[in-house]
């Protein structure tokens, strides 16, 4: 059975981002901020949410719904991706951040309203996206495993990239499925680019190019020749006949013999 040391990064790092952003939730608590600290698409002030967005929640419920996954999957990244993870989540981070500001609100209640997109769904959604196609694209059985629990505990966040106008819902709670969106694809292009980087699956000698099969039959005459009794119980097996033949063949002579006694008495 294989053991996997708990890396330092995978402990702290997740724990100072979940100590972040509560941090700044008290703050928040305790002084009423006027204005957006997040995402406002297409605004020059809205730049800076490209940083501070993902510190930022709207109320208990947001931060509480973000502290878990945010945490589970900073770890998984920190942990099985150790030479990748800060690239991963500093340009995840950025990117995403930036293509949601590139986008337009969406909105089919009211578009003239100005979005603030806040909180770490964002994210989220890079990392998770991330250790699900990374694991595919590098065909490793750990890193598979990671995918596989990806999916069996998150895999009912893809339905969060689509507007919940998607589905007929038409409320005001507003959640920033552009958010969703962004981060799930940066996640998955991080993956594509970064899949020849970092711990990946070794092929066995004969799947590659330049294997020449001639030379497995060499070293297998070699090795018959130095440990020949491996092999020769085999070789006196298939020349002799078995001992169960060999009685099989004297009793069938038996009952011969005694077929001609009885014939001779007769």
């Amino acid at each position: 059975m294989h053991k996997f040391p708990i890396r330092k990064e995978a402990i702290i790092v997740p724990t100072i981002l979940i100590g972040a952003i509560w941090f700044i939730f008290l703050i928040q608590s305790l002084i009423a901020f006027k204005e957006c600290y997040g995402i406002i698409p297409l605004n020059i002030r809205g730049l800076r949410g490209i940083i501070l967005a993902p510190l930022f929640h709207g109320n208990l419920t947001h931060i509480l719904s973000n502290t878990v996954p945010l945490f589970v999957l900073t770890f998984f990244t920190f942990q099985f991706y150790e030479r990748l993870a800060y690239f991963v989540l500093l340009n995840g981070w950025l990117i995403s951040g930036f293509v949601v500001w590139l986008l337009p609100n969406f909105s089919i209640m009211d578009s003239s309203i100005l979005s603030c997109h806040i909180g770490a769904s964002g994210i989220i959604y890079v990392l998770a996206s991330f250790l699900f196609f990374s694991g595919i694209f590098r065909y490793e059985k750990t890193l598979m495993a990671v995918s596989l629990i990806v999916v069996f505990f998150y895999g009912s966040m893809v339905w969060g990239i689509f507007p919940r106008e998607f589905f007929g819902i038409y409320d005001e709670r507003h959640i920033s499925w552009e958010s969703h969106l962004s981060g799930a694809a940066t996640g998955f292009i991080l993956a594509y680019m970064l899949r020849k980087f970092g711990k990946k699956r070794q092929k066995p000698h004969w799947e590659k190019k330049e294997y020449d099969q001639s030379e497995d039959e060499i070293l297998w005459e070699i090795y018959q020749m130095e440990y020949p009794e491996y092999f020769h119980d085999k070789d006196s097996s298939e020349s002799n006949p078995t001992s169960e033949t060999k009685k099989g063949n004297d009793l069938h002579k038996v009952d011969e013999n005694d077929s001609l006694k009885n014939q001779e008495q007769l």
